[in-house]
């Protein structure tokens, strides 16, 4: 298994675990250098970048019926791997929330809180301006929400290792710092070439989500669209400062741009804020970046105009043409991957890992019993070294929008 990461430590486990397999894992960092631990923790719904109008017309209303069903499954199992191993990953809340950061906004959040009921059986509750300042917050940004069920927040770099710490446990061996170089094919087996060493594997899983680099598989080659997602961390609140904006709730929240603001409250008051990031990766516009945010986060609570930010960083998202997630096999080959959760994997990325446990242990005919809308890779981008531009005009687009 290539990656550390939710996907690449969840298939490992299950492998070892409940079918007996021997797991090698290959990290190219540390444990907790990637994505898996940079994130914010949120796990929330749902995994697509698609409208579901637009996956009713591409797939129809059964598979998009059962791309929910199976998102659900996703925010469940997560639960159940912290649950059944003890994991100690400061856990908290009951739901997520989707707030209207624009009066305009507050009819979109009230259909799509009625489309999660009606249609897809997920328990949602709306809430006008008044009635979430009352159990919720206030702010500049916040003209009602809905909340739907599960939903929860995590510290994501310790359910990561308490991940890691039961794949070790079932006889996963684990090698950190050390990036596949190449893999070649010998037979029926595979070459896998590290900096350190070499391995010979009868099946090779890719989990490496938004950090593939276009050189080690060409079927996987110009299928990813890496995004910097960045994240800010105050310094403790006060009560009184928590008081002047209402701010009560532990629940993660999320509001309705199209390139939007997640944030929740620590369980040690401080209060962490993320939106999409710089788009080079470099640590001056990475820092550039980070001053926006702090402004964008003090626009939107302006009463904590004078809080100070002791923590930043960074980490990548994996964003895709089919705007949803990539789980399978590669024809021809005993190569299977997982990726592009389109900013969603605490809740996607653990459940992908075990399909491809299933798909790897248990089925002959290499196909999976979820939804089509996970299935299969995405399309290639076409002209991928146009992909930052390709962005960069996304970003223009959906910053109108917002507006």
């Amino acid at each position: 298994i290539i990656g550390g990461g939710y996907t690449g430590i969840s298939c490992a486990l299950e492998l070892a675990k409940k079918y007996n397999e021997e797991v090698i894992l290959l990290e190219a960092g540390h444990l907790g250098w990637g994505s898996s631990a940079r994130n914010a923790g949120f796990c929330c719904i749902s995994p697509t970048k698609l409208s579901i109008k637009k996956m009713k017309n591409i797939y129809g209303i059964e598979e998009t019926k059962k791309f929910y069903s199976n998102t659900i499954e996703g925010s469940h199992y997560t639960k159940e791997l912290i649950e059944n191993y003890d994991i100690d990953c400061d856990l908290i809340g009951d739901c997520n929330f989707e707030v209207a950061h624009h009066p305009s906004f507050f009819d979109s959040i009230k259909e799509l809180a009625e489309i999660y009921s009606k249609e897809f059986h997920i328990e949602t509750k709306i809430f006008s301006k008044d009635e979430f300042n009352d159990i919720g917050h206030g702010g500049n940004e916040q003209f009602g929400a809905f909340s739907y069920k599960p939903g929860f927040a995590i510290n994501p770099l310790k359910f990561q290792l308490g991940l890691a710490q039961e794949a070790e446990k079932s006889g996963v061996q684990i090698f950190q710092k050390s990036p596949v170089i190449k893999i070649e094919r010998l037979a029926n087996k595979y070459k896998v070439i590290t900096n350190q060493s070499s391995i010979i594997a009868n099946k090779i899983v890719m989990a490496t989500n938004g950090f593939y680099k276009d050189d080690l598989i060409p079927q996987l080659n110009n299928r990813i669209l890496p995004v910097i997602s960045n994240i800010i961390v105050t310094r403790p609140l006060t009560q009184s400062e928590l008081d002047s904006h209402n701010y009560k709730t532990i629940n993660p929240v999320l509001n309705f741009r199209n390139i939007l603001f997640y944030y929740r409250l620590l369980d040690n008051n401080r209060f962490l804020f993320g939106t999409r990031g710089d788009l080079t990766g470099s640590n001056l516009s990475g820092n550039i970046m980070f001053s926006k945010m702090e402004k964008k986060m003090k626009k939107v609570f302006p009463n904590w105009s004078n809080v100070e930010i002791d923590f930043k960083w960074r980490g990548l998202v994996a964003v895709t043409t089919k705007f949803t997630p990539s789980i399978g096999k590669l024809e021809e080959d005993e190569i299977f991957y997982s990726f592009g959760y389109q900013a969603n994997g605490v809740n996607t990325a653990p459940w992908a890992g075990k399909q491809l446990a299933e798909l790897i242990a248990l089925s002959n005919s290499k196909k999976l019993p979820i939804s089509k809308l996970y299935l299969g890779l995405p399309k290639k981008f076409p002209f991928p070294s146009l992909r930052l531009l390709y962005l960069k005009l996304a970003f223009l687009y959906y910053g109108l929008i917002d507006k």
